[in-house]
């Protein structure tokens, strides 16, 4: 039997869902049918945190979509023999990339999950309260499943129902990056409107604020500047969250009042970042590339306390200690926090000013909110043009293995500068990655993006 159509199969196998031993361990442990399994809130729950394992994968935010988007800019870089993260250090991923077909399929994974909880949620009877806080907290998670696939692939299938059957799967067309956005958008203004405080266990489930956040990111990287700010600045004077006094706290202290919302790991749900930059043992690695770690240690040098925190020069490798669990593999991974959204108000702010015009006071002092937590002195009399820099690097220091260098790079228009996706050189459609071959071979609605 062909690849493509063990996928699919492995890809039915994971509609199931499974009862989980408390609300920190969310990793599914029996295969049962779906539809069977849910029959109250109590099974409700433990499908809505089986959506939230799918996130987990190591395909997914448990190890290499997350780190692939520092990879394939210019933060990390790949080292060992794999040809498929070959290609994406490198910059030259074909359309055959299997990892980059088993990252599609869990993403999409992730998003069924979260459709087969809320046709659930729709079907039970339930307080009204009740059934629309868990479509809500399923749809912010599809909303986030849909904006990380649209990041890389562009205009993708949007899957708004639970998908049960192989020729389901085989046959949703592509919709166009404006419908994504519109898709993404409403599930994230229902989820804001309609989660109110998580269920439990923040930050390690959604909230309101969380799906505000997250609109606050998605807003900016459509363009939407005006209301990129407006939901930031939301999330900020909320006073729900504050930065923590240290920037390594943020990844020592886990649940901590800095995140709006983390992937939580334990040992029995263990993910693959720890030992994914470990020099001391053996298989595929990822490392800072030599010129960020260079810039990284100029920062240092002024005072820049997360350069000890995110890397150590280690058996000649430039390590990403952020994940340093190597015993256990149990580093949790922040999805959401309060940094991000002093970065987004102040380049938001500074997007709607004038180039040449002075930033506005909230533009600095967002900025040096960061800067004086990293240990950096505070600046003063920039333009707006100075301070988009200025954010841009700061961002690139503070989140660097956190999974947005490359969607910020393609937001700058940097992408031809910093990793030679020009048009010029005719290398421009790599700011998008190839819609997996296995999965064009199957689906005749499905189109692959121009170049591959």
């Amino acid at each position: 039997m062909k690849r493509y159509h063990l996928l699919l199969f492995a890809f039915l196998g994971l509609l199931a869902f499974s009862s989980c031993e408390d609300e920190l361990d969310i990793e599914p442990t029996n295969g049962v049918d779906f539809d069977e399994a849910i029959t109250d809130v109590q099974s409700l729950n433990r499908a809505a945190l089986g959506a939230y394992s799918a996130l987990q994968n190591s395909d997914y935010y448990g190890l290499r979509y997350l780190l692939y988007q520092g990879v394939y800019a210019d933060n990390l870089q790949h080292r060992g023999t794999f040809t498929t993260d070959v290609e994406v250090s490198t910059r030259r991923i074909r359309a055959s990339n299997l990892q980059i077909a088993d990252t599609w399929e869990s993403i999409y994974v992730a998003i069924n999950r979260a459709n087969i909880v809320i046709r659930a949620a729709q079907q039970l009877e339930l307080d009204e309260a009740v059934r629309n806080q868990y479509i809500a907290e399923m749809r912010f998670l599809r909303a986030l499943a849909h904006f990380d696939l649209l990041k890389v692939f562009g205009g993708v299938p949007v899957m708004t129902e639970a998908v049960t059957t192989i020729p389901e799967i085989q046959s949703q067309g592509r919709s166009s990056e404006a419908e994504v956005y519109n898709a993404i958008i409403s599930d994230l203004q229902f989820a804001e409107e309609n989660l109110g405080e998580p269920i439990s266990n923040a930050p390690f489930r959604a909230g309101g604020l969380t799906a505000t956040a997250l609109l606050a990111r998605v807003y900016l990287q459509q363009g939407n500047n005006a209301l990129a700010a407006q939901k930031a600045g939301e999330v900020l004077s909320s006073g729900q969250f504050e930065l923590m006094p240290s920037f390594g706290d943020v990844f020592v202290r886990e649940g901590n009042n800095e995140l709006l919302l983390e992937l939580n790991f334990t040992t029995f749900d263990p993910n693959e970042l720890g030992t994914a930059s470990d020099p001391t043992t053996s298989g595929q690695r990822f490392y800072l590339r030599q010129d960020f770690f260079d810039l990284f240690a100029e920062s240092a040098e002024l005072g820049d306390e997360r350069f000890a925190e995110t890397t150590s020069f280690e058996n000649n490798r430039n390590r990403l200690i952020k994940y340093s669990d190597v015993a256990e593999n149990a580093d949790n991974v922040p999805i959401l926090r309060l940094a991000e959204m002093y970065l987004i108000r102040a380049e938001a702010l500074a997007r709607l000013g004038a180039p040449g015009a002075a930033a506005d006071p909230q533009v600095l002092a967002d900025i040096n909110a960061i800067r004086t937590r990293a240990g950096l002195p505070a600046i003063s009399g920039l333009t707006n043009a100075q301070a988009l820099d200025e954010i841009l690097l700061q961002r690139r220091f503070e989140f660097v293995g956190e999974g947005l260098r490359f969607m910020d790079l393609k937001r700058y228009n940097l992408t031809c500068e910093a990793l030679g996706f020009c048009e010029e050189d005719q290398e421009a459609f790599r700011n998008l990655w190839p819609i997996p071959l296995q999965q064009i071979e199957v689906n005749p609605n499905l189109t692959q993006n121009p170049g591959y």
